[in-house]
């Protein structure tokens, strides 16, 4: 099957569990110096940490098998089929030194095609077009993902801090022995519950908007690759020619150099008719998907925001009973 003409979909991250099964044994190593609040909160607040991987993780696997099962051809791929229809347990090895050499010297080859597409003349206006957004799309969206990354992990340090306010609040009513207790008690409560709904805020964030923008890094990059495959037909086909005409004024091997001018003229004209219907196709899934999940979002964020005013009126009348 000819691959070099698709858009490949990327392939879903794998999974960083070990480093949520690292942070809760650190944490049960700590134990003995936290507080049962403290300890508690924080094994909270790692599950619904590792919960939030497992579903993004699901999800972004269920978005590359909907791409394949999408896909006009590769949908057909018999080891497509096999996968879909394997019951058993699948078992991933690591790159051996061999595959790992291999992946450097193609990174050395992908180097020189990005230079012979960032200066080669293109005479189709569709594709200079197309290699001019892709370039520049491709660096913002990695400035997008960066800071909404940043944003993410915002939320989860104020996550991470309320869960400290609250033990520490927690801590001063027990050891408080007048009416101040109540009070104290009470905004322990208030930044629990906040702390709960930070977390939502983060975990929708992250699945919402950073790891649409991450797929879309990934996935205009494969849209790249895809134009340094067909700029290399053209520098081929280029050549191609130039031999021809070589051979045409030596009068030699014309026979040859036609066939072999033929050849890559029908590579370069397929790999370019497939590659107009891939990058069209791109960009109705990217404004579908951003489309989706940007009103997905705003609509979580306008239900958080609700809920931490009615949360702030709740403690406040609450205060008031108190009084």
């Amino acid at each position: 099957m000819k691959v070099a003409t698709f858009n490949i979909p990327p392939a879903p991250p794998r999974p960083d569990f070990d480093s949520s099964r690292a942070k809760l044994q650190k944490l049960s190593d700590s134990e003995s110096i936290l507080t049962k609040e403290e300890y508690d909160k924080m094994k909270q607040e790692l599950e619904a940490e590792y919960l939030a991987m497992f579903k993004k993780t699901v999800s972004m696997h269920e978005v590359f098998l909907q791409r394949l099962a999408a896909h006009p051809i590769l949908r057909s791929d018999n080891n497509f089929r096999v996968f879909l229809e394997y019951k058993e347990d699948l078992s991933v090895r690591g790159k051996n030194a061999k595959e790992q050499i291999s992946g450097f010297f193609k990174t050395l080859t992908k180097t020189a095609d990005e230079v012979l597409l960032a200066n080669q003349k293109e005479n189709d206006e569709f594709f200079e077009r197309q290699k001019q957004f892709l370039l520049t799309y491709n660096t913002k969206i990695k400035d997008a993902t960066t800071a909404a990354d940043k944003s993410t992990r915002a939320h989860k340090t104020v996550a991470d801090t309320y869960i400290k306010l609250s033990s520490g609040f927690n801590t001063l009513a027990t050891s408080d022995k007048t009416d101040l207790s109540r009070y104290l008690l009470l905004v322990a409560d208030f930044f629990e519950k906040a702390r709960k709904l930070e977390s939502r805020v983060q975990s929708d964030m992250d699945l919402k908007l950073s790891d649409t923008l991450r797929y879309y890094m990934r996935d205009s990059k494969a849209a790249l690759d895809l134009m340094y495959r067909r700029s290399r037909c053209l520098a081929d086909f280029e050549t191609a020619n130039k031999n021809l005409d070589r051979a045409r004024l030596k009068n030699k091997e014309v026979q040859q150099a036609e066939t072999a001018q033929q050849n890559v003229k029908q590579k370069f004209e397929t790999i370019s008719e497939k590659a107009k219907d891939e990058l069209n196709d791109f960009k109705t899934r990217r404004v579908q998907m951003f489309r989706k999940n940007l009103i997905e979002l705003t609509e979580l964020q306008v239900k958080h925001a609700k809920a931490q005013i009615q949360m702030i009126k709740g403690v406040l009348q609450q205060t008031e009973t108190l009084s």
